[in-house]
C-alpha cells in the first residue's frame, strides 16, 4: 500500500510542477461568471452600410476588438471577442449619429472568459451616393425640369421667406439611391429675392412682391450628404390669381375660370329671357365682382369677408359673353361673366341660365338629389357631360323623350336635338323638398368655422353658449377631425365646425382632480377620481396662474379642470 501511495503522490507532485502555468487558462462554470462593472467603448464612429444594416447591427473589426480587450484589462494571450449583440438604440441627432448599446463576451479557445460585457458604439449610416430629385409631398410625383409649381397659398404681398416656406410645406427633395432620404435643399431665401427681383416682379414699399398674372420662374438646388448637386427650373404659378377679381353668387365666392353651381332663372324683379334676347340685367343682378381678394399674405374666402374689405367692380363694367344662348329654344346654356380690376387682371366665371322655354311644348321634371351627373350619348356610348355641372336638387329641367342604353333609360334634356341625357331614375315628376336637415346645437368653446379642406375661413366665430344650426351628422375630414357642417335658412353654407366645441371630447383622468372656477378658487367640493372619463370642450384655457384648463359640464357655469390631470 504505501509503495502505491507514493506512486499517487509522485503523481501529484508532477502535477503541481505545472500547475502554475496551466492555472491562467482555467476558467468558472458559465454560471458563475461573472459581468465587467464598467462599459467599454468602441473607439471613433462606426459606418453602417444601408443597404444591408440596421440600428441594430454592430459588426466590429479586429482593431476595435482588440481596444475593447485592453479596456477590459488582465485578458489572457488569444482571448476574443464573439457573441455581440445590440441591446438598444438612442435616436439619431442632428448630425445622423446614434448610440448603440451592446453585449458581448469574452472566449479564449473553448473556455468562456467573460459573458454579458457591456459596451457603447457611435454609429452612422453611410453618406447618399444618389443624385438628389424634387417631388410633391403630397402626391409623391417627381416634379420635371420646366414644370409647374402650384402654390395656392401664397397671395398678393409675400416675401422671399413665405414663398421658400409654401416650397418646403408642399415640395421637397430626395436622393436617388436606395434608402430614398431626403436631400439638402441649398436655396435660400437671399437666393430666391435675387431671382424675384432680376425677373421685374413688382414689390410694395415694405419691400413685399406682388403675385404676377403668369406667374414666374425659380431655380431651386439640392445637395446629398456626399454632397453630390442637383439643380431644377420651375414654373411658379397658382391655380388662382389672388389679385385679379373675384365673384359672390348667391353667398358663395368663386375664382377665375370656375364655374358656378346651379342655374341662373326667372326672378319676380328680372326675367332671364327679354324680347327674345338673355337679359343682361338679370345677371348681373345676380353676380357681384370685387376688385381683388388678397391682401398682405392672406385674403378673403366668404362673401361677408369680401364685403368689409374689398371694393366691388361697377356692375356696368362687367362683359357678358351669351353667345351660346339660344333664347328660344328651352334648355341650359352656360354664359359667361369677365371682370378686370384697375391694375389690368382679369377673371371670369360661367354661370348656367335656365330658358323655360315654352312650356306646353315640353313636360318639366325635377332633380332628385345634388350633384346629379349629366350624360352625352353618341351610339350605345355613354358619356359624362364635359365641362357641365352637375344639377342640384330640385332643379327643373325640361324633358324630350327617353333612350335605354345597356339597360339602363335616360331622359333627353333641354331640346329635341340636344344630346344631354340625365337618368330617369334621377328624375321626379314633383318637386323634392330641398330643405337640409338641421339641428339646433349650443357651442361650449368659441368655435371658427372651416372649409371642407379644414381650413379655417376668415376670423369670424361662434362664441360659446350661443346656438347654432348644424347638419344631422357629423363629417370626418382627412385631418381625422369631425365636424358639423353649418346649416343657414334650411341650405348647407359650405362651413364647418369642429365637434369638440359642441359635443366634447371624453377624457380619462391620470390624477385626482379638483373642479376650478378661476385659477384660485375651487368650482365647488368635487374631488374627480382618478380612472374617471370626464366630458371636455373645446381646446385648453390658459389661467393667470400659466396653467392650462379643460372646460366640461355641458352648461354655462365656470367648471374647469386642469389639463395635467389627464396627462
Amino acid at each position: 500500500m504505501k509503495k502505491n501511495l507514493r506512486i499517487v503522490s509522485a503523481a501529484a507532485a508532477a502535477l503541481l510542477a505545472v500547475a502554475p502555468v496551466a492555472a491562467t487558462t482555467f476558467a468558472a462554470p458559465a454560471s458563475t461568471v461573472q459581468a465587467a462593472e464598467t462599459t467599454v467603448k468602441v473607439p471613433g464612429v462606426i459606418t453602417l452600410d444601408r443597404g444591408s444594416n440596421t440600428q441594430f447591427s454592430l459588426s466590429l473589426n479586429q482593431t476595435q476588438k482588440d481596444s475593447l480587450l485592453q479596456q477590459i484589462g488582465n485578458m489572457p494571450a488569444g482571448a476574443e471577442v464573439t457573441n455581440v449583440k445590440v441591446t438598444s438604440v438612442t435616436a439619431a441627432g442632428t448630425d445622423g449619429k446614434f448610440t448603440q448599446s451592446f453585449t458581448f463576451d469574452v472566449v479564449n479557445g473553448n473556455t468562456t472568459v467573460k459573458t454579458g460585457v457591456k459596451g457603447e458604439a457611435t454609429a452612422q449610416f453611410a453618406s447618399q451616393q444618389g443624385t438628389p430629385y424634387f417631388y410633391n409631398i403630397k402626391d409623391n410625383t417627381v416634379i420635371d425640369n420646366g414644370s409647374t409649381v402650384k402654390l395656392n397659398n401664397i397671395a398678393n404681398g409675400f416675401s422671399a421667406s413665405d414663398l421658400l416656406k409654401e416650397i418646403r410645406d408642399n415640395y421637397a427633395w430626395k436622393t436617388s439611391d436606395a434608402s430614398g432620404s431626403k436631400a439638402e435643399m441649398t436655396t435660400t431665401a437671399s437666393d430666391v429675392e435675387s431671382q424675384l427681383v432680376a425677373q421685374g416682379l413688382k414689390r410694395a414699399s415694405n419691400g413685399d412682391f406682388d403675385y404676377p398674372a403668369n406667374g414666374f420662374n425659380l431655380k431651386l438646388s439640392a445637395k446629398s450628404e456626399n454632397g453630390n448637386t442637383a439643380s431644377i427650373t420651375v414654373r411658379i404659378n397658382a391655380d388662382v390669381n389672388y389679385n385679379a377679381p373675384v365673384f359672390v353668387v348667391d353667398g358663395k365666392v368663386y375664382q377665375n375660370n370656375e364655374v358656378v353651381d346651379g342655374f341662373l332663372r326667372d326672378t319676380k324683379e328680372n326675367k332671364v329671357i327679354v324680347n327674345n334676347k338673355l337679359n343682361d340685367k338679370a345677371v348681373t343682378a345676380a353676380v357681384t365682382a370685387y376688385v381683388q381678394s388678397a391682401y398682405g399674405n392672406s385674403y378673403d374666402k366668404t362673401a361677408s369677408e369680401l364685403d368689409k374689405h374689398q371694393q366691388k367692380v361697377s356692375a356696368s363694367s362687367l362683359k357678358i359673353d351669351s353667345s351660346k344662348v339660344n333664347a328660344s329654344v328651352a334648355g341650359v346654356y352656360p354664359v359667361v361673366v369677365s371682370a378686370t380690376n384697375p391694375a389690368g387682371y382679369t377673371s371670369k366665371i360661367t354661370l348656367y341660365v335656365a330658358v323655360m322655354g315654352p312650356t306646353e311644348k315640353a313636360p318639366q321634371e325635377y332633380v332628385k338629389a345634388d350633384n346629379t351627373k349629366v350624360y352625352n350619348i353618341n351610339g350605345n356610348v355613354v358619356t359624362e357631360a364635359a365641362n357641365t355641372p352637375a344639377l342640384a336638387k330640385g332643379a327643373a329641367v325640361y324633358t324630350f323623350g327617353k333612350v335605354t342604353v345597356n339597360g339602363v333609360e335616360y331622359t333627353r334634356i333641354n331640346s329635341e336635338n340636344s344630346n344631354l341625357f340625365v337618368k330617369s331614375s334621377d328624375l321626379t315628376a314633383t318637386k323634392p323638398d330641398t330643405t337640409v336637415p338641421s339641428q339646433p346645437k349650443t357651442i361650449m368653446h368659441n368655435a371658427y368655422f372651416y372649409d371642407k379642406d379644414a381650413k379655417r375661413v376668415g376670423t369670424d366665430k361662434v362664441t360659446r353658449y350661443n346656438t347654432v344650426n348644424v347638419s344631422m351628422n357629423k363629417t370626418k375630414f382627412s385631418n381625422g377631425i369631425e365636424y358639423y357642417e353649418v346649416i343657414e335658412g334650411g341650405k348647407a353654407t359650405g362651413k364647418f365646425i369642429n365637434a369638440d366645441n359642441i359635443d366634447g371630447t371624453k377624457r380619462t383622468l391620470k390624477h385626482n382632480a379638483y373642479v376650478y372656477r378661476s385659477s384660485k378658487k375651487r368650482a365647488n367640493k368635487v374631488v374627480l377620481k382618478k380612472g374617471e372619463t370626464v366630458t371636455t370642450y373645446g381646446g385648453s384655457y390658459t389661467f393667470k396662474n400659466g396653467k392650462k384648463y379643460y372646460k366640461i359640464g355641458n352648461d354655462t357655469k365656470k367648471t374647469y379642470v386642469k389639463v395635467a390631470n389627464f396627462d
